[in-house]
């Protein structure tokens, strides 16, 4: 029996519980980013399937480990100190 598990991998997502309610070009709405996660269910294992965030996904796999370590963390940084 051949089994496969859909892992999809989000950027960010606006919801009314995160730290980003409004949705925008590369932040989609929640009802957005269900829509298109169930057009990819089937085609493979492993998918980025809201296309602006498959673009940031590319570009940041093009960059070093730390470069993309430091950029993730000062994001994270000023989304949390605009939530406080």
């Amino acid at each position: 029996m051949l089994c496969y598990t859909l892992d999809q991998a989000p950027l960010y997502v606006a919801t009314k519980l995160a730290s980003i309610r409004k949705s925008s070009f590369f932040c989609p709405s929640l009802g957005g980013y269900a829509r298109s996660g169930i057009r990819w269910i089937g085609y493979e294992p492993v998918c980025t399937h809201y296309w602006p965030h498959s673009v940031i996904w590319k570009v940041i796999s093009e960059l070093p480990t730390s470069v993309f370590d430091l950029v993730r963390m000062k994001l994270c940084l000023a989304i949390r100190e605009r939530v406080k």
